[in-house]
């Protein structure tokens, strides 16, 4: 076959040699949407691709040759030019080291920042070629052993060959030498490259009396990585500080920081945040990895419906939408989501955020600094002389900010913002809580979208089953309802680090005010009211949204109980 497939799609190739139909590639790419794996993968897992046809097609596409690892002798001076550690961050094995050049296998020839990393850290030419996901899988558990030690080798090179870093010091000069020892530096990098392969939203660096803890934020849920010496604490935490500028010296006092680093070719946004404790600083760092986001109603996970509804209230002149739930359920996705539809050459945008999550090409984007005095309310009285025509209010945190947005929206802005509660129809009584009057709620606010995200099922590892009573009673689902539906669960793998999940969700409700509303309101009628005349409107609840997802395969039984647990 031949042609010019370097600048071409994998799914326009395989469809130019035959392999799969537009059918197929369809379904590839409505999996890939949710899931987020390299499409070519899932048409493999779904059967309409072997796995020799994908490395074969994914060595033209490169123009690289195609190497088969089963019985291949790989030369001790290639294994060793090569730790463990980085052939398993990476997904590569060495295949030769001659004449300053090593040659590597890989299963994603097109991550050129495979190789810019590569060259760096070895100080070398590097040349590619195409093996199979699991051929390069079986051929790391040969010859480096089995994965649990990936991060260890790293730890125990600090130990034996730099035991300065293992040393408690209080002077300045002594600490930032710590922070600039080449071994840190290579764990730190080893750290973010491991987060950002994984999916990582949160990197938690914890110090206790006894051990110090680094753990990853995969899907929502807490996971241990390798905890490192005690004794690097302080190296550790002084090289995360250096990174992102903050005084290494003020250790007694909370700081903030952000760094931009390369990783895989990319661009990775890092948000830090220090805070003292008994036991030594504990350290967070937030992964904004832009290229994993998709800012688009679309890929939300809103149903057709509710996506229509949405789409008809963000087009709407003046008004107040906000979005509701707890902290990390999507709130300024979704909001970034409906700007980015709306934002056209004819329309001015202006946020103001704390911090700016993502820059959108377009928007005004204000970031308030309480140091100085820059707050929400006072950003937004200045952001209303620029005349504006959409306002995006990061999060509504007190009775100043809502009357302000409240005011805005009633001179002819429409106003997007967040609020803290458990569901749609709470948000009107916190307001009425936060001192603002009835009526005024009544004539501003439009709609209010409560959301939360449930872990997806992991499309390598999917499988049937059937439910427990037990779940089937917490859901308050009977065998009736469930008759003639099929429900999944991933059993875990490699791909989903063993949790049978990998990636995440939205479920949502979406409360439109209408008159019949807008006068329980001006009564000042209890959420529970409002809770049953909203579904009497078609109001679909969080729980129902969140069934929709379990009988379409996306999600399962057990996530939609754990995260809509006490909320029917």
């Amino acid at each position: 076959m031949s042609g010019n497939f370097r600048f071409k799609t994998i799914g326009d190739i395989l469809k130019e040699r035959g392999l799969i139909s537009q059918k197929e590639l369809d379904e590839g790419l409505d999996h890939q949407r949710v899931s987020g794996l390299h499409l070519g993968q899932i048409l493999v897992n779904l059967g309409y691709l072997s796995e020799e046809e994908l490395f074969h097609t994914l060595g033209i596409q490169a123009k690289m040759e195609t190497v088969d690892l089963e019985d291949m002798v790989i030369p001790r001076a290639a294994l060793e030019k090569i730790p463990g550690s980085i052939a398993r961050i990476y997904n590569i094995v060495p295949l030769s080291y001659e004449f300053n050049t090593l040659t590597i296998a890989t299963s994603d020839p097109l991550n050129f920042g495979i190789f810019d990393d590569l060259r760096f850290m070895f100080n070398c030419n590097i040349k590619g070629k195409v093996a199979t996901q699991s051929s390069i899988l079986n051929a790391i558990r040969k010859h480096y052993g089995t994965e649990a030690n990936s991060v260890e080798e790293i730890f125990s090179e600090i130990s034996q060959n730099a035991p300065d870093l293992m040393e408690e010091t209080e002077k300045i000069e002594n600490i930032e030498e710590l922070a600039s020892q080449l071994p840190i530096i290579k764990l730190i990098n080893l750290i973010f490259i491991q987060a950002i392969k994984k999916r990582a939203s949160d990197i938690h660096f914890e110090p206790f009396q006894e051990e110090f803890k680094i753990r990853y934020r995969l899907d929502g849920v807490l996971y241990d990585v390798v905890n490192p010496p005690k004794a690097l604490h302080l190296a550790i935490t002084s090289r995360l500080k250096v990174m992102a500028n903050l005084n290494i010296a003020e250790t007694r006092l909370p700081q903030d920081g952000r760094m931009l680093v390369k990783i895989g070719g990319r661009m990775i946004d890092l948000r830090l945040s220090t805070l003292p404790t008994i036991f030594g600083e504990s350290v967070v760092v937030r992964v904004l990895d832009k290229a994993t986001v998709r800012l688009s109603l679309d890929d939300l996970g809103l149903e057709d419906d509710t996506k229509a509804k949405m789409r008809v209230l963000i087009k709407k002149p003046y008004g107040i939408i906000l979005s509701t739930g707890p902290t990390g359920c999507g709130k300024t996705t979704a909001q970034y989501s409906a700007l980015n539809e709306i934002n056209k050459i004819e329309c001015k945008i202006i946020s103001v955020e704390d911090p700016v999550e993502f820059d959108l090409p377009g928007l005004i984007q204000v970031s308030v600094r309480p140091k100085i005095n820059l707050t929400f309310p006072l950003a937004l009285r200045h952001i209303l002389r620029q005349d504006p025509d959409i306002i995006m209010v990061g999060e509504i945190r007190d009775a100043e900010t809502v009357q302000m947005a409240i005011h805005a929206s009633l001179t002819g802005h429409l106003v997007f913002s967040t609020l803290h509660t458990n569901d749609a129809p709470s948000a009107i009584t916190r307001l009425i809580d936060m001192g603002v009057e009835p009526f005024l709620i009544a004539s501003a606010v439009e709609a209010i979208l409560a959301q939360r995200l449930l872990r997806c099922i992991c499309e390598a590892c999917r499988q049937e089953y059937v439910p427990s009573p037990k779940e089937l009673k917490e859901t308050g689902l009977t065998h009736s309802r469930i008759k003639d539906k099929k429900l999944f669960k991933g059993r875990g793998c490699e791909n989903c680090n063993g949790t049978g999940y990998h990636g995440r969700i939205g479920i949502f409700e979406l409360l439109v005010l209408d008159e019949d509303l807008r006068f329980l309101i001006l009564d000042k009628s209890p959420v529970s009211a409002l809770r049953a005349q909203a579904i009497k409107n078609g109001m679909v609840t969080l729980r129902e949204d969140g069934l929709k997802k379990v009988f379409s395969g996306k999600t399962t039984l057990e996530e939609l109980i754990s995260i809509t647990s006490g909320y029917v």
